[in-house]
């Protein structure tokens, strides 16, 4: 969050262009909103139901699963530093991220978001909850298609071998 606040202030580009149809784009951050406000309500413990009472170790994954997303997240987040944007660059001003967190996962700004969001379907195993997180991993997926796309064709050879070599989601080595 500081590392937004910072851009903001030092008046940095961290909105772009969406790589899809702007509705998509809004409704992609509409359904993620969905799942952190079950989220939200989880932890403030409203019960809003759902398909079953989670047990215990299942919230012990989803506890699991949410501390990981955080912390990739925030990885990814620290790493991008003044690369941080959503959606396409307008500029030639950004670099190409390998190193690091992105070692492990070509987008893993928006793994981390999944395992939140998934997290939230375990905590909450609510029908809304679970669908506003498939339409959003799935909107989020063609996403990062478009991503890479652009990103190919911004660094051409050198980005097509860091493909071969980090998965789009997780590479375990």
């Amino acid at each position: 969050m500081t590392i937004v606040i910072r851009a903001i202030v030092a008046k940095q580009q961290i909105i772009g262009k969406p790589p899809v149809p702007v509705l998509f784009f809004i409704l992609a951050k509409f359904l993620v909103v969905v799942n952190l406000a079950f989220l939200a309500m989880y932890g403030l413990r409203i019960l809003v139901g759902g398909l079953f009472e989670p047990p215990v170790f299942i919230r012990i994954i989803a506890l699991l699963f949410l501390f990981t997303g955080v912390t990739v997240l925030f990885l990814s987040t620290i790493q991008l530093n003044k690369d941080l944007i959503f959606g396409l660059p307008d500029s030639q001003n950004h670099q190409l991220q390998t190193k690091g967190i992105y070692s492990i996962s070509r987008h893993p700004f928006y793994l981390g978001f999944i395992l939140i969001l998934f997290s939230s379907c375990l905590f909450t195993p609510h029908y809304l909850n679970i669908l506003a997180f498939l339409g959003a991993w799935l909107i989020h997926h063609f996403i990062m298609i478009k991503e890479e796309m652009f990103l190919e064709s911004m660094y051409g050879e050198e980005y097509r071998q860091y493909t071969k070599k980090v998965s789009r989601y997780l590479s375990l080595k």
